[in-house]
């Protein structure tokens, strides 16, 4: 077992080393590091009683973590070592997961040793490839690149002798995950959570709070104060759209719409604009009779682009979106040079404070999803959903795969994830519980007294990377404002996903290495050229034939097929349980 350190002790000496290094080397040393132990001594010593002012001034219980003997899964004698997140704001005072107390507190738990691989700050998931080339896995993966890289995906590194399959020992040993999936009241949990051959393969999955499963949290805003300001109502059908972005132009804001590039995942995910006319923006999609067609060949998609190149021609839109990420829009709207974009509800939060800022008159509304008419439903956007691409995976050379799954499924115990979500309150009090039981971040995380940020202090004292649900209680405080709420209801309406490809499709070997192939040939092909459509380079009205024509010679018609008898084993998993 790793020493128990103070973690204000830890804090304080980092201070005071890059203190002694921008003070220079002067001076005799051994006062110097006699001074500078004192130093850290009287730190430690002043933020923990910060902390403990803190504690009583709330007047709340001091809960701390209990230890129970009853979840133990081993006496010192087991080690797994595992592959997952570090976040960035630890990285400055831990060598390593391992270092955070609340994994100190769930290995004195457990008894179990946890030993840590962590992939450098800033991987694009080539670390995690040199991993599997290097053929000398960890026993645990958290993870979503099988699901999404690897061929075969989680069932072809089962098959490939990567991954042990714990589907046997899931059913007998994870209690907590069954309790999960049972309690989700999901009738699709079944086809969700296992895979093709009928395997358990997203087990320890991310799961969601009631705040969070089951809505959609990405669509456009528009500045709330200008439609009242210009006696305009928040759009709904793509007409009004077009009104909205007209009347912004002629009263001198300089982007109407600021759209980002389409290859910005939630973007593409949600389909915003293209969703009016049944199609994604970049993506395979699937019809009511269960029919798969490539967005970009269907006569939706050209309808799309005619709304993108009248507005492009208005200078409704600029051509710098090409280049853009959705912060870059989301500055160019909390600002005030755009008056509309496309966000996720954290960046209503955002927006909410740092528009006042530039504008005291900011106010914001979420639209609902641009339509043909107003009565439509759109099919296109991402609604949440506890199983998702994220899982915990285990290595097929591990020595001990019971221990792992228990390992796994004692994350998912419900006093931990409060833990994990909330810390130990051992060494320094991070939370407090009033007398309805509800919790709330201590003064030592909101308002620290060593001076570290808030999601700094969060980093450092729980334990993120351990969370298997998000806590609902959490949750609830984050998204209380009323403006993000308004963003569920808005983009919500009259829209689901029924005509996206479930992403828990599992495709072959085989056909995961011809679809990369022909999706690299489509989007080289297609991507430039929707760009020129838009913006008058190339004519959309003669263009268009020839640019059909030629993604099905890259082989669009192919991956349809593939992605359809993926569809139905999908479908299928419902009579194989």
């Amino acid at each position: 077992m790793k020493k128990k350190m103070r973690m204000t002790s830890v804090l304080a000496a980092a201070v005071l080393a890059a203190s002694a290094l921008l003070s220079g080397c002067s001076g005799n040393t051994e006062t110097t590091e006699e001074s500078t132990a004192q130093t850290a001594e009287t730190q430690a010593e002043e933020s923990q009683a910060s902390a403990e002012t803190a504690e009583e001034s709330a007047g709340a219980a001091a809960v701390t973590a209990v230890h129970d003997e009853s979840r133990r899964i081993a006496d010192g004698d087991v080690t797994l070592t595992i592959f997952c997140d570090f976040q960035n704001g630890a990285r400055a005072y831990y060598t390593d997961l391992g270092d955070n107390p609340v994994v100190q507190w769930i290995e004195e738990d457990t008894g179990l040793n946890l030993e840590f691989i962590h992939a450098p700050a800033g991987d694009d998931g080539s670390y995690f490839q040199q991993l599997l080339a290097s053929g000398d896995l960890p026993d645990l993966m958290f993870t979503n690149l099988f699901q999404s890289n690897y061929p075969g995906g989680v069932e072809g590194a089962i098959a490939d002798g990567l991954l042990y399959n714990v589907t046997e020992l899931v059913e007998t040993e994870a209690v907590n995950f069954k309790a999960l999936c049972d309690e989700s009241g999901d009738p699709d949990i079944e086809k969700k959570i296992r895979g093709d051959e009928g395997n358990i393969i997203k087990f320890g999955t991310i799961w969601l709070p009631p705040t969070d499963n089951n809505k959609i949290f990405n669509g456009l805003v528009v500045r709330q104060d200008w439609l009242d300001e210009y006696g305009l109502e928040a759009p709904v059908t793509l007409d009004e759209y077009t009104e909205v972005l007209r009347t912004f132009k002629e009263n001198g804001v300089q982007v109407p719409l600021a759209l980002c590039e389409f290859g910005q995942s939630q973007f593409y995910s949600n389909n915003p604009i293209a969703s009016a006319f049944d199609v994604s923006i970049m993506d395979f999609d699937v019809d009511d009779e269960g029919n798969v067609h490539y967005s970009r060949t269907q006569d939706g998609y050209k309808e799309f682009l005619k709304v993108l190149r009248g507005w492009a021609e208005e200078g409704l839109i600029d051509t710098d979106f090409v280049s853009r990420t959705i912060d870059d829009s989301l500055k160019l709207f909390q600002n005030g040079t755009a008056g509309m974009c496309f966000a996720h509800t954290y960046n209503v939060k955002q927006s909410l404070a740092a528009g006042p800022a530039v504008d005291p008159d900011f106010k914001l509304t979420a639209l609902e999803m641009p339509k043909v008419n107003a009565d439509d439903t759109t099919h296109m956007s991402s609604i949440t959903s506890s199983i998702n691409s994220q899982s915990w995976q285990v290595s097929a050379d591990t020595k001990h795969p019971e221990e792992a799954v228990k390992f796994i499924d004692y994350l998912m115990d419900p006093d931990i994830m409060l833990i994990t979500a909330w810390g130990t309150n051992e060494e320094v009090q991070t939370y407090t519980v009033d007398e309805n039981g509800t919790r709330e971040f201590s003064d030592f995380v909101t308002s620290n007294p060593d001076g570290l940020d808030y999601d700094t202090v969060r980093d450092l004292y729980m334990c993120e990377p351990f969370q298997v649900k998000y806590d609902e209680t959490m949750e609830a405080s984050q998204y209380s404002d009323e403006e993000c709420h308004q963003s569920w209801d808005a983009w919500g309406k009259q829209n689901d996903n029924a005509h996206r490809l479930p992403s828990y499709l599992t495709l072959t070997t085989e056909e995961s290495q011809e679809v990369t192939d022909i999706k690299t040939k489509l989007s080289n092909y297609s991507d430039e050229m929707v760009y020129r459509f838009i913006f008058g380079e190339e004519d959309l009205e003669s263009g268009w034939d020839g640019f059909v024509a030629q993604l099905k010679e890259l082989g669009s018609e192919r991956a349809e097929e593939i992605y359809k008898a993926a569809y139905d084993r999908y479908e299928a998993r419902d009579d194989a349980e």
